[in-house]
């Protein structure tokens, strides 16, 4: 088991995704924290920010199932995780090619303000239900020390890929400067720009 200052921070993470991150790529971050720190490090037109607890990685695979030429990356938690595991499943069978999850494991509820323990911190997997549900690159990230390798493997793998990053439980910072109406226009946009496809049409006079 790490200590908790040998354990990466989300930071840090999104630090290392951000080169790999292509135009074409859609990011959907998950509530709090993730949303804060995912705004401060990679904010880009092609994310989608505020996903609710239980509909992160569910978001991301229908845009992955709709749009397979784009790779789509559910910035997902363990709360959330554990609130809708039956995703985990409908994955594992569909395999999306073009899926990638990080779940980022604080081991608390609540975790970037602060709260009680999650399930994960006594002895639930979220990995090994990923693995039993049929999903086969499942890695777990434990050490700041192995950050940079396993992030690499990650993406070097054909989805679905699943990394749980256990990352040390820290506060958040500032979020977008936007309500969740803007958001999802200026996705909606970039979507119809980089598959060429017309989503919304032209605005009305």
């Amino acid at each position: 088991m790490s200590s908790e200052s040998s354990k990466p921070q989300r930071q840090e993470i999104l630090k290392e995704l951000k080169s790999s991150l292509k135009e074409t790529d859609l990011v959907v971050a998950a509530l709090a924290g993730t949303t804060a720190d995912s705004y401060q490090i990679i904010d880009r037109p092609g994310n989608l920010y505020l996903v609710g607890m239980g509909m992160v990685s569910q978001v991301a695979f229908g845009l992955a199932t709709a749009l397979p030429n784009c790779r789509v990356f559910a910035l997902d938690t363990d709360g959330s995780m554990l609130l809708a595991p039956s995703i985990l499943p409908v994955i594992g069978s569909y395999k999306p090619k073009n899926l990638y999850m990080i779940v980022f494991d604080n081991e608390q509820l609540f975790g970037s303000r602060g709260g009680p323990k999650s399930q994960t911190a006594t002895g639930t997997d979220i990995a090994a239900i990923a693995k039993a549900s049929a999903i086969e690159n499942v890695r777990t990230l434990r050490n700041q020390d192995s950050l940079g390798a396993e992030v690499a493997r990650f993406l070097s793998v054909q989805g679905p890929s699943v990394l749980v990053a256990k990352i040390q439980a820290l506060g958040r910072g500032a979020g977008p400067k936007m309500d969740g109406q803007e958001n999802k226009y200026k996705l909606i946009r970039h979507i119809e720009k980089i598959a060429n496809i017309e989503i919304l049409g032209a605005p009305k006079p």
